[in-house]
């Protein structure tokens, strides 16, 4: 049983704070979104071929599995007058802001790169003790509701970020890029998400109070159970999910990765970076992105109910299945409506993905080890994206020849086994039910 201070609070009370608890996820989501459907381009404006842009990808899953662990960790112990987790919150914003307003404005491959590492690794240390505050702050029925909103904010946020280069481009700014420079769209994409994790972090950190660092309860359950234990409760707990979530994550990192350089050749034909139709593509691209976040942000809505009724591995299973037919096809078709299409399918199942595994998981974990699950968690995450990273480019000048089109339908295959995998473990629901 999960071991948190009880809080007596009105359920009217306890939405309120599962939207605060959400908020700042809007503004990191606007920065992600522009930076999964921008980096590529980036990348590429700057001179990267298409078979380095997996490995130059790399800082996110690096700094993830270095930097999120220790930090979760860290807020666990670190009780101040200010909070456990929001001294974290506070500076890795900072450093957020002000990497997002460098990135566009390197002027070289080098430059860039460095900056993603700094957006990447400040990204990392803001995420494990901003969503570790679920745990800190509702009640455990409430902890599936708490993911599920930030899902929700998370797939709003996103979807704000991939469509603002096109808007920037029908409001007039250029979208194609001179050799060796950003986009002016991309740009000023930047410098809005900058403003935007300013005010959505901001907010949380204004609106939500957190609670004392551990109860007299809370206390002498650690006492008695002792710190290994409670460790191994824990690691008991993710083991199930771990493989789930490695096919899931290599499958999205090579989405992230290849849609701008697969869509624009197959949708456009275009044939260089530098030119419109490049840009067409990359633009249309953060459309399909767009759509799958705000599909994932409003599905995310529904899924408590879902894995009431029909229970959490089975919806994840069914969710990641339409994944992997919606990864094959952004590859497969060439007709913007069945992209979009394919977009929706993926969003339901990204919904899941970040949802799912920590109310599987979440149950085990108590308030004083809610930073280090979070951080557990991502390593689960980036382990896929740094095996991806690393062997994508390779397979693609030897084994595939260049061409980039092949590794969405491998996508999609790697998560049709993770909903596989999720059938295997059904036992599973009813621990979290009974829980």
């Amino acid at each position: 049983m999960a071991i948190v201070p009880r809080i007596a609070e009105c359920r009217p009370i306890v939405r309120v704070r599962t939207i605060d608890l959400s908020v700042g996820y809007f503004g990191l989501q606007i920065a992600f979104g522009i930076q999964s459907a921008s980096l590529s381009r980036v990348f590429q404006g700057l001179g990267a071929s298409v078979d380095q842009l997996a490995i130059l990808w790399l800082a996110g899953p690096v700094t993830g599995l270095l930097v999120q662990p220790v930090v979760g960790a860290l807020s666990d112990r670190a009780p101040t007058r200010f909070g456990r987790r929001r001294p974290y919150i506070l500076l890795s914003a900072l450093v957020v802001i002000a990497a997002l307003a460098a990135l566009p404005l390197a002027a070289s491959l080098v430059v860039a790169v460095a900056a993603v590492w700094l957006l990447e690794a400040a990204m990392n240390a803001l995420h494990a003790p901003y969503r570790a505050l679920v745990a800190d702050t509702l009640p455990p029925d409430e902890h599936a509701r708490g993911y599920a909103m930030q899902t929700v904010f998370i797939g709003l946020g996103a979807l704000a970020g991939a469509c603002a280069p096109i808007l920037l481009a029908w409001g007039g700014w250029s979208n194609v890029a001179l050799p060796g420079q950003t986009a002016p769209s991309i740009r000023v994409a930047f410098v809005a998400a900058a403003i935007a994790v300013a005010l959505s972090v901001g907010w949380t950190v204004a609106r939500v109070q957190e609670p004392p660092a551990s109860g007299a309860g809370d206390d002498k359950a650690r006492a008695a159970m002792g710190r290994k234990a409670e460790v191994a409760a824990l690691w008991h707990a993710l083991r199930p999910v771990a493989v789930i979530q490695f096919f899931s994550w290599f499958g999205l990192y090579l989405l992230w990765v290849y849609a701008t350089p697969v869509v624009a050749a197959q949708l456009y034909g275009a044939t260089s970076p530098f030119d419109a139709a490049y840009g067409k593509g990359a633009d249309f691209v953060g459309v399909l992105f767009g759509t799958y976040n705000g599909v994932a942000g409003v599905f995310a809505f529904l899924l408590p109910r879902l894995f009431r009724r029909f229970g959490v591995t089975r919806v994840h299973a069914a969710a990641l299945a339409l994944g992997a037919a919606g990864l094959s096809g952004l590859a497969l078709l060439a007709h913007p409506a069945g992209l979009i299409g394919c977009a929706v399918l993926i969003g339901i199942a990204y919904a899941s993905i970040l949802s799912a595994p920590f109310v599987l998981a979440g149950r085990a974990v108590s308030s004083a080890t809610a930073g280090m699950f979070i951080g557990v968690m991502n390593i689960f995450i980036v382990v896929p994206q740094l095996f991806a990273g690393v062997s994508m480019g390779w397979v693609i000048a030897h084994l595939l020849g260049g061409l980039a089109w092949p590794v969405l339908p491998l996508a999609g295959g790697l998560m049709a086994a993770g909903a596989l995998l999720s059938l295997c473990l059904s036992g599973m629901d009813e621990r979290v039910a009974a829980a």
